[in-house]
């Protein structure tokens, strides 16, 4: 599903903002969760970056730190992430900041060794804001899951649907 030439650019411009957090988020964990620390590991002869010593275990977050401008996606009412040795993945849902009826899913990548980022806002019409419902879990899933993972979300007009990972589609399951 493509954006708007608006959103592009807002991903554009949010992409350094998301950086700078991806950084912070990379060095300190987001919920204090020493599990979840991402430290850089020896230079990677791969790629220009570095891979990361820890991983963070797959998880649904409550306040996720959201890597698009709130000019795009608000509210934010969940997120899901995960990182591997390689690359961060979250997605986080809600609605669509001009149209709350449209409830979206923004997933965001960074890859480490490659320095690279990307993101993608699904919509979804008429299901008001997107609450992710079930997502992978845990330690161990962290690479399959943002290569394959498959997130379930339900919106508030009862909608509900499956984001898969693999190729950034959704099937809608409730209307």
């Amino acid at each position: 599903m493509r954006t708007d030439t608006g959103i592009r650019n807002a991903h554009r411009l949010a992409a350094l903002a998301a950086l700078v957090a991806a950084v912070a988020l990379a060095g300190c964990g987001s919920d204090g969760d020493t599990e979840s620390r991402t430290t850089p590991a020896d230079v990677g002869e791969s790629g220009s970056g570095q891979l990361m010593k820890d991983t963070t275990p797959a998880a649904i977050v409550d306040h996720p730190q959201g890597f698009v401008s709130s000019d795009v996606l608000r509210p934010v009412v969940n997120g899901w992430r995960t990182s591997s040795t390689e690359t961060f993945t979250e997605v986080d849902a809600g609605a669509v900041a001009y149209d709350r009826s449209t409830g979206a899913l923004a997933i965001f990548r960074h890859d480490f060794v490659e320095i690279a980022q990307s993101s993608n806002l699904i919509k979804v019409k008429d299901s008001g804001p997107l609450t992710i419902t079930k997502a992978p879990e845990g330690k161990g899933v962290e690479e399959f899951a943002q290569e394959d993972g498959e997130i379930e979300f339900e919106g508030k007009t009862g909608v509900t649907g499956t984001l898969d990972l693999s190729d950034d589609s959704v099937s809608l399951s409730g209307r």
